[in-house]
């Protein structure tokens, strides 16, 4: 699986120019420094500081911070760059998941984490990835300066040098540890908040606005303590590493202060290092610590990407189908299941089991059993979004994953448990099946899916709002508009999920009867826990923990021990 490491990479150009940058700027503040060294020893001895030094200093003085700003800047660029790039891979992950991206989280928590966690990688990408290259850099060329000077300073710089990234992996650890219980109460909120907006209507139907608030106070009151919680470890580890290194910098300079006084031990009425050279070690041993001090500070912004970058990592191990280039059939072909495994998410629970089945062209198949038997699961395997774990899939002469999938998906409606309803109008919902559909052709399908009545009686008709997921409108209704957005589309597969499962009894009947009628000359796969007013089905497949428990008619599947124990439990 991509690591965060690998991933930057897409940007190394412009990282590697930022840390060029970087480094730039650090050469020219050595020199800088030694030219101020170079002035007050002058002006010590009260010579005449030449002209050209200070133009020099000033040049330096100036040019130093417009360095340290286009590092940034490019940096930033290559954040900004990778976290969109980085978007559209994961949107487009998640759009070819289809159903399989709810293995992973609710929308709203993927919403959340497509916009908070990929904008949490940004302090990683543009300030921790360039320092650990200059933290190796800088102090390196640091060294070579001072010990060009003294050589013992330069050894107490390298030597107390490793205890500030020593400190900063120890008390990292419970920063990441915090960043990463944040990550996931970030996510449950963003998923709880989501679906609170998307029930807006219904909750303020009920009157429930108090509790909804309630919950959404206490889950913010919690998330503000977790955050204060990380911010305090962060804030710690960088107080430490602050102490550490000024604790090393007054060790340079006591050693570099008794040389100068002839106070040290081992060298008595000596001066070691003279007063120029050792104003400028002086002036450079702050630097010497100051990206090992910005390292350890951005070393909560690796945690923190760490655990933004595992949140997405599920949506990174989505197996996908991709298909191939064999263009789908157009015309009724015969379908088989040859010994056909799926696996649930991390591999925890087989979904489908040794499927071996056919459904012959314009055959009608129902599919019936208890809940969780297995049924969705053998419809969302034709739609081709991951990649059978054992067997596979004829369409035809083809295997399902070699088709064209966008030009399969074409032949295929599909009404799920749950139709998806976007905000907007009826008639932009119905044209998504069929964008070309004129007035008579909309008007042609709302009757036959008994949705005339109701859609016309509206103030505005098909111009009637629709909220997020259908709000506004009853299970039933939205059930029914979503047969006549089917009947838009021209095609010869249908695959049926509880389609009638929220409405009333007579309208039942009503609408089996219907669809009985259009599906004729067509494949159809239903899935139901009731055969009511399906004797026209060709053949029934009774479908128990991810198996096809018997095949037969329906008067022979409804005779089976186990769909008459079913039936009885959906009647309780």
């Amino acid at each position: 699986m991509l690591s965060l490491r690998q991933l930057v990479q897409s940007e190394k150009n412009r990282l590697h120019l930022a840390i060029a940058l970087g480094a730039t700027a650090s050469l020219m503040m050595i020199w800088q420094c030694w030219l101020l060294a170079v002035l007050c020893n002058l002006a010590l001895q009260q010579q005449q500081i030449p002209t050209d030094l200070l133009l020099h200093i000033v040049a330096l003085w100036l040019l130093r911070p417009v360095l340290l700003a286009a590092k940034d800047l490019v940096a930033l660029s290559a954040s900004q760059n990778l976290r969109m790039s980085l978007r559209h891979q994961l949107l487009r992950l998640i759009s070819q998941a289809g159903p399989l991206r709810q293995r992973i989280a609710s929308d709203g928590d993927l919403s959340t984490r497509l916009l908070e966690q990929v904008d949490a990688l940004d302090p990683y990408i543009s300030r921790y990835y360039p320092q650990l290259y200059l933290v190796l850099l800088c102090p390196l060329f640091i060294s070579i300066a001072v010990a060009s000077q003294s050589l013992l300073a330069a050894l107490l710089l390298l030597a107390t040098a490793p205890l500030i990234p020593l400190f900063m992996i120890l008390l990292g650890k419970k920063a990441a540890e915090a960043s990463q219980q944040q990550v996931q109460a970030l996510g449950l909120l963003g998923g709880r908040f989501l679906e609170f907006l998307r029930g807006a209507t219904l909750i303020r139907q009920l009157q429930a606005e108090p509790l909804v608030l309630n919950r959404l106070n206490n889950a913010s009151e919690e998330y503000r303590t977790r955050t204060m919680s990380v911010l305090s470890k962060a804030f710690l580890s960088g107080a430490v590493l602050e102490l550490f290194a000024s604790l090393a910098i007054a060790l340079v300079a006591l050693y570099l202060g008794l040389g100068l006084l002839g106070e040290l031990p081992w060298a008595k009425a000596q001066i070691p290092v003279s007063y120029q050279p050792a104003l400028f070690i002086l002036l450079m041993a702050p630097e010497f610590y100051a990206p090992l001090r910005q390292l350890g500070a951005d070393y909560h912004a690796k945690a923190q990407a760490e655990a933004a970058f595992n949140s997405l990592a599920p949506i990174w191990a989505l197996a996908v189908c991709t298909g191939g280039d064999t263009p789908a059939p157009t015309e009724p072909v015969c379908i088989e299941f040859q010994q056909l495994s799926l696996l649930g998410s991390e591999h925890r629970a087989a979904l489908l089991t040794d499927i071996q089945a056919q459904v012959l062209p314009s055959q009608r198949i129902g599919l019936v059993g208890p809940s969780g038997a297995g049924k969705t699961s053998l419809l969302e395997s034709l739609l081709g979004f991951q990649y059978p774990d054992q067997g596979q899939i004829k369409i035809g002469d083809h295997g399902l994953t070699d088709l064209n999938l966008a030009q399969w998906r074409q032949q295929l409606v599909y009404l799920s448990q749950q139709s998806q309803w976007l905000s907007g109008s009826l008639r932009s919902n119905l044209l998504l099946a069929k964008t070309s559909a004129t007035e008579a052709e909309l008007k042609l399908v709302l009757q036959q899916a008994f949705c005339a009545d109701f859609v016309f009686s509206l103030p505005q008709g098909l111009d009637t709002q629709l909220a997020e997921s259908g709000i506004g409108l009853s299970g039933g209704q939205l059930q029914r508009l979503a047969l006549a957005r089917a009947l838009l589309k021209q095609s010869w597969c249908w695959l049926l999920d509880e389609p009638a499962s929220m409405l009333h009894p007579e309208q039942q009947q009503l609408y089996f009867q219907q669809v009985e009628q259009l599906s004729r000359g067509k494949t159809l796969l239903l899935a139901t826990h009731q055969l009511q007013h399906l004797d026209w089905l060709d053949q029934v497949w009774l479908i128990n923990q991810g198996q096809i428990i018997a095949k037969g008619t329906v008067a022979e599947v409804q005779a089976h021990p186990l769909y008459q124990a079913s039936y009885r439990q959906d009647a309780l």
